[in-house]
């Protein structure tokens, strides 16, 4: 609501740390390697995405009456003092301006302002024109008009701050190479526009800025000479640029470029800004301006905003004018979500107004809706990602004297609208119910998965004063998404949409037409992230939990989990356990999930996290996803974390003993090259094809004794590794077509090799034990052979039902035995 928060409560703090990825890294060189792959997909994103619409522009409008009358007022007042100090010729006396203007000190700074950026705006004919062919001259340019037109709006309305969320846009000072103060990454930002208070002064940039602050990232571009004489390239999104003269023609390459970066850029500004949910930029080629709205799905791109022609900078003063003085709904903020910065008692904090359980149903009566405030210090996940769901996660408690003992965990998501209203595939929200009240029900059923506290869709009030839900379609207007629902070209062509996030191809043609709504849960209990384990045996016991869950969640909850990753599986540490571990895996993240057996007449879903997704969703195939794909993406898992290390201090001695002489590259980055999600696929299924594929291109590279570090042994790994393959890929109590990776391979390969005995229950589990029951069925394979003319997938043999079952079982059980054994390492050789 309009003037309802108070100066103590921030869209974004200016000392909020950047948050760190939730995921297995990889150590620095393939970190730069994966930033690379970053760079080239977001120039794919970028192409593929950018949808030109006029709506662009209007999305920056106040909601709020009143302040929407100030900035169309304050609009007209600063295009036409822009006007008259840029036809002034040099030496001239300054024209009277607007009311208010006209000032001593402010029309001189006004004049010197325009002196300095007047090259940029004049016609190309005109003898003191810039040739625009350096970028500096361009963020410099940039710069002075910004605040150019940043003081002439605090002259046009002084008093209007205190009732308005009216702020600052102001830019880099130095225009251009500059590092942000939070930033954890090498690479500099040319320029930015950040947020700062009303009260603040315009007479200058910024010369220190933070990621937590930014509003928008401005990207140029100089005039391509060497295409001056071209008219081939046209620029993305159909549209063709405003006509220039023959000499200043800038590059779509170049464009291109521009635009990749802004997406590159975008996700450090999610990861430090936990509230925001759109994202905002500038392209500058030469005079042409561009203004971005990324949301989770689509960028949307303004046309070419000519600053040379009278409308063109009309139009740039009027996004600026709005942008200051919208609310932050408007800017991409969820004002659901508050910094707190100046409470003397408590210190910093994130205050999250929750919907109560119940609540904030896709289809109740906004008005209805109840919340309640939980607190936290900060996130420990940020996704990071330009475009999807955007996960958040944040250790909370809704005592705010417990701020530094959280004992809940908020996760905040844009989630598709259409899972609530499909029976098949409910909510993570509906998930999370059915699933707390089975537990409740099965008290006996010692499985480690959240318990749901509350949640739903968050709620915000608009600047006109009404309660509304955070949804894609009330942001951009349903007219909006259903003309770009129907665009003649499918949005999503790519393979992959980001290098983190979850990938859901939801069934319909073109994901402009799925609105998402921003997901509030609150859980219990607070885990840790996976890489957190210090042991090998530590992540054998987690890596058990998790699956055991999973069996659960299957069998008990009849839902399958569908995307099983290093971000999904945590980790819980108990001082005084009745079954006497001391650590526990918890499978978390449920939006992905589906009820088994269901079949899909349309084309298959992409489901999971890029490097952990199985071949058949990689490719695609028609047919059901089943729990062994879940189990594929689990062995996936165990497969990185055993070759890059289990923690960030293995990861630091891996990498310091691979870089000097790591001349034989290391195969398990195909898994997440820059080749599409078919290339990947083909890369499995050779890596995987046979034992000894298997063990020359992936095992091989495990640490053990002083193969890669004298200082680690991952052969537990290594050896969990090798009998979890041989159970999914070659396993001898099923048909043999189910053996293998290539299609038509078929190539028998060794028999197992167990750990521990089969009848030994380490946590003295009744639902170990009656899952391990549930799980065993008939051991007589299947004889039955498909016809000769009919190519052999083994993936797709595996996944038959009487295949599957036997698979399923013998992997939880091979999972068990080596949880045994670590458990008795971590003991001393006894069990409990």
């Amino acid at each position: 609501m309009l003037g309802a928060s108070n100066s103590s409560n921030k869209s974004t703090p200016h000392s909020l740390k950047q948050g760190s990825y939730n995921h297995i890294s990889t150590g620095d060189s393939a970190k730069t390697e994966l930033d690379g792959v970053a760079k080239k997909e977001a120039n794919r994103l970028a192409e593929e995405r950018i949808r030109i619409d006029s709506i662009t522009l209007e999305l920056a409008q106040p909601d709020h009456p009143d302040a929407k009358a100030a900035a169309a007022e304050s609009t007209e007042k600063i295009a036409k003092a822009l006007e008259s100090l840029l036809l002034l010729e040099e030496g001239a006396k300054a024209p009277r301006l607007s009311p208010g203007f006209n000032g001593p000190s402010l029309k001189g700074k006004l004049k010197s302002l325009a002196t300095e950026f007047r090259p940029w705006l004049l016609p190309p004919e005109h003898k003191q024109a810039d040739s625009l062919t350096t970028e500096r001259k361009i963020y410099t340019y940039f710069r002075d008009l910004v605040l150019f037109i940043m003081q002439c709006l605090k002259a046009c309305c002084p008093n209007d701050a205190a009732r308005h969320h009216y702020r600052l846009l102001l830019p880099n000072s130095t225009g251009g190479d500059s590092r942000a103060k939070d930033s954890t990454q090498g690479f500099k930002i040319d320029q930015v526009l950040v947020l700062r208070p009303w009260s603040d002064s315009a007479d200058k940039g910024v010369s220190v800025w933070h990621y937590s602050e930014i509003l928008a990232v401005v990207e140029a571009k100089p005039y391509d000479k060497t295409s001056a004489s071209s008219k081939k390239d046209k620029p993305l999104g159909g549209s063709a640029m405003s006509e220039l003269t023959a000499t200043a023609n800038p590059s779509p390459p170049k464009l291109r470029d521009a635009q990749g970066q802004l997406l590159c850029y975008s996700r450090h500004i999610y990861e430090s800004q936990p509230n925001r949910g759109i994202f905002w930029g500038v392209t500058i080629c030469g005079s042409l301006v561009r203004i971005y709205n990324s949301g989770p799905d689509f960028v949307l791109s303004s046309t070419d905003l000519d600053v040379r022609s009278v409308d063109g900078r009309k139009q740039f003063v009027e996004w600026i004018v709005n942008m200051s003085l919208c609310e932050d709904d408007r800017r991409g903020f969820n004002t659901a979500v508050q910094f707190v910065d100046n409470d003397t008692l408590h210190g910093k904090y994130w205050k999250f107004d929750v919907p109560a359980i119940g609540d904030g149903d896709l289809n109740a009566d906004t008005d209805a809706v109840k919340t309640t405030p939980y607190y936290s210090r900060g996130p420990s996940f940020v996704a990071g990602t330009s475009f999807g769901r955007n996960t958040r996660g944040f250790p909370a408690t809704a005592d705010l004297s417990k701020l530094d003992e959280p004992d809940l965990y908020i996760k905040t998501a844009w989630q598709h609208l259409a899972p609530g209203s499909d029976p098949d595939r409910p909510s993570e929200l509906e998930c999370l119910k059915a699933l707390t009240k089975k537990l409740e029900a099965n008290p006996n059923d010692r499985v480690h998965i959240p318990r749901l506290k509350d949640g739903g869709v968050m709620q915000i009030w608009r600047g006109d004063d009404s309660l509304m839900p955070l949804t894609t379609t009330d942001y951009y207007g349903a007219a909006t998404l259903e003309r770009l629902a129907k665009s003649d070209k499918l949005l999503v062509t790519s393979d992959f949409s980001d290098d983190s996030d979850k990938i859901s191809r939801p069934a319909c043609p073109n994901l402009f037409a799925v609105p998402r709504v921003q997901h509030v849960l609150v859980t219990s209990p607070v885990c840790d992230r996976l890489d957190t384990v210090k042991s090998v045996d530590e992540l054998i016991i987690v890596l058990y939990d998790a699956m055991l869950a999973h069996n659960w969640v299957l069998k008990v909850g009849e839902l399958l989990h569908r995307d099983i990753s290093a971000n999904n599986i945590m980790v819980k540490r108990n001082k005084a356990a009745s079954d006497g571990l001391s650590i526990h895996g918890y499978l978390l993240d449920y939006d992905c999930a589906i009820c088994p057996g269901t079949e899909r007449e349309t084309r298959p879903e992409r489901t999971g996290t890029m490097p952990f997704m199985s071949v058949l969703n990689l490719e695609a195939q028609p047919g059901e996803r089943t729990e062994l794909d879940d189990w594929e993406s689990l062995f996936y898992v165990l497969c990185f974390m055993a070759t890059f290390g289990i923690n960030a201090e293995d990861r630091e001695l891996l990498a310091k003993a691979r870089e000097p002489g790591l001349k034989i590259p290391l195969k398990i980055k195909e898994w997440y090259a820059d080749k599409g999600m078919a290339g990947v696929a083909a890369d499995k299924r050779a890596h995987l094809d046979t034992l000894q594929s298997f063990s020359s291109t992936i095992a091989s590279r495990f640490p053990i004794s002083d193969r890669v570090s004298e200082h680690l042994d991952y052969r537990p790994l290594y050896d969990l590794a090798v009998d979890l393959y041989s159970d999914l890929f070659q396993n001898e109590d099923v048909d043999k077509d189910c053996r293998g990776a290539l299609v038509d391979s078929g190539i028998i390969r060794r028999t197992r090799v167990k750990g521990a005995a089969k009848d030994r229950d380490v946590f003295s589990s009744d639902i170990t034990r009656r899952l391990s029951k549930a799980l065993v069925i008939s051991q007589g394979a299947s004889t039955s052979k498909p016809k000769e003319s009919v190519p052999n997938d083994p993936f797709v043999s595996r996944a038959k039902k009487e295949n599957r079952r036997v698979i399923a079982e013998s992997l939880i059980l091979t999972l068990m035995d080596h949880a045994t054994v670590a458990f008795e390492r971590m003991n001393g050789g006894s069990t409990a």
